[in-house]
């Protein structure tokens, strides 16, 4: 069975281009989103700081992973970001994944419960 591939970005953007690495970033997940084998595919900002960012992604197996990878819109973003970022970017990829989901530790949502 193809095994899912998770890849989580740290991005350090630059304070004065806030507005353009944000635009920047809704164009490529709307672009991307559609891409055969995407999962998800989201950027957010940090709580303590606006200008950082975590990039998650998800990809059914290596092959939807590899194909991006090569895709227009990965390109795109990355010839776009280079003069938007304070420094490098940081990614992590995991690969090989045993997904679980944790029972709730509290007591249930009662809007879940209607």
């Amino acid at each position: 069975m193809p095994e899912p591939v998770l890849a989580i970005t740290r991005i350090h953007g630059i304070a004065g281009r806030r507005d353009d690495l944000r635009a920047l970033m809704r164009t490529t997940e709307a672009a991307v989103a559609a891409e055969p084998g995407c999962r998800a595919y989201r950027f957010a900002a940090t709580l303590d700081d606006p200008d950082e960012y975590l990039h998650v992604q998800e990809w059914a197996d290596e092959e939807a992973w590899a194909a991006h990878q090569r895709s227009t819109a990965f390109k795109a973003y990355q010839q776009a970001l280079f003069e938007l970022l304070a420094r490098p970017s940081e990614m992590t990829v995991h690969r090989d994944m045993r997904t679980t989901r944790p029972a709730p530790s509290g007591p249930p949502d009662p809007r879940a419960l209607d």
